[in-house]
């Protein structure tokens, strides 16, 4: 399986301001920056988009992605959510006014998008993988993914504070190989991670502690303002297995 993390900026760098993670060059986790691919053959490429929650960084130039890869014709993108944020897309994004309703304009022979709706805990298998939503613990309702081809298993927590339902699913999954798990505020935004659903390293290192398998753990989802003093906290802890995610870098696994 191969896994990138788009870049959020041009050219690359770690900072990371929009979430869009690409597997298999096919299947997209989240729209925050999917749009801003610069090589339109690979926004082509991309069949399905899994959304975790409807905040702007995961799905910030969704409109946009969809307008470069539409074509005439039936053949279109599948967004797959749940229904309440399948709603909002439509209610609040493609209502006619901040952008057109590709909605109702996929009609017929011709569309832009179709809409999926998710139910948590039952997978669905897109493009040779299997795809299982689990909620997470955010300020939102929002669903986390494991993504397995049958031989590894990644997981995708997507935004959340301390969470249970997630590990639980995890650790009776047949395999896991690496988690992408967010660290978003330091220790001295503690009640600001809390508060917002998030991580800082002192509770990120709890949630690793929760999952008793050797797995990877890379890091994402560091505030641009706070990245190196998280980066700093996170090497303190002396973890194993720990790594800061590198936007723009294909992981094989």
């Amino acid at each position: 399986m191969k896994v990138e993390l788009l870049p959020s900026s041009l050219p690359a760098t770690e900072a990371q301001y929009l979430v869009s993670f690409l597997v298999n060059d096919i299947l997209a986790v989240d729209a925050g920056s999917l749009g801003l691919l610069s090589d339109l053959r690979r926004q082509e490429r991309v069949r399905h988009v899994f959304l975790t929650h409807e905040h702007i960084d995961h799905i910030a130039t969704l409109p946009i992605f969809l307008e470069n890869v539409y074509e005439p014709g039936p053949e279109c993108v599948e967004l797959l959510a749940v229904p309440d944020v399948l709603d909002f897309i439509h209610r609040d994004v493609f209502n006619g006014r901040v952008w057109p309703d590709f909605f109702a304009l996929s009609t017929g022979e011709d569309r832009f998008v179709h809409g999926t709706p998710l139910r948590v805990l039952e997978p669905v298998v897109r493009a040779g993988l299997t795809v299982t939503p689990v909620p997470v613990s955010h300020c939102v309702d929002t669903l986390g993914f494991l993504v397995d081809d049958g031989r590894v298993a990644v997981a995708f927590p997507s935004d959340t504070g301390p969470t249970e339902r997630l590990w639980e699913h995890l650790a009776s999954a047949p395999r896991l190989d690496a988690v992408f798990l967010e660290v978003s505020f330091p220790n001295r935004h503690a009640d600001l991670a809390t508060t917002t659903g998030h991580h800082c390293p002192a509770t990120f290192a709890k949630e690793v502690a929760k999952l008793r398998r050797d797995v990877r753990w890379i890091v994402v989802h560091r505030k641009a303002r706070y990245a190196d003093e998280i980066a700093r906290e996170l090497e303190a802890l002396g973890l194993r297995n720990v790594e800061l995610v590198k936007p723009g870098v294909a992981y094989e696994f």
